[in-house]
């Protein structure tokens, strides 16, 4: 079942640095900022919000896992975002222990959030 959006709060004092970090981080698996959020919430996606940040005075963490495209869609995600600033939580690789066929990456964003990019491959 594919994830319709998730919102995360962020800090109004890491709200900037927390957009430049998905914006660079994100476009690796094809979103984009999209156009036509009221100030303080940056969504992305592909033709609606799927990823939707907001500056809050009461943050908290969460776990994100995005579906990518394909291994090379999650070394980009894991490279680019460690680029921008994230902290390695599991390079990209097989994780057996969810799926003999899942590869995936995990990051922790500026904020502290463990995100996840993942996909099945094939036998």
């Amino acid at each position: 079942m594919p994830i319709g959006h998730v919102l995360i709060r962020v800090a109004k004092a890491d709200f900037a640095p927390t957009v430049q970090f998905y914006t660079s981080a994100l476009k690796t698996l094809g979103l984009n900022v999209l156009p036509g959020f009221p100030e303080g919430m940056v969504g992305f996606g592909t033709a609606g919000p799927e990823f939707v940040l907001l500056s809050s005075d009461k943050p908290g963490y969460a776990h994100v896992a995005f579906q990518a495209a394909d291994t090379k869609a999650v070394d980009a995600f894991h490279s680019a975002s460690l680029s921008a600033g994230a902290k390695d939580n599991g390079a990209p690789g097989i994780r057996a222990g969810i799926h003999p066929q899942y590869y995936a990456a995990f990051i922790h964003d500026p904020v502290g959030n463990n995100i996840e990019a993942g996909t099945l491959t094939s036998a």
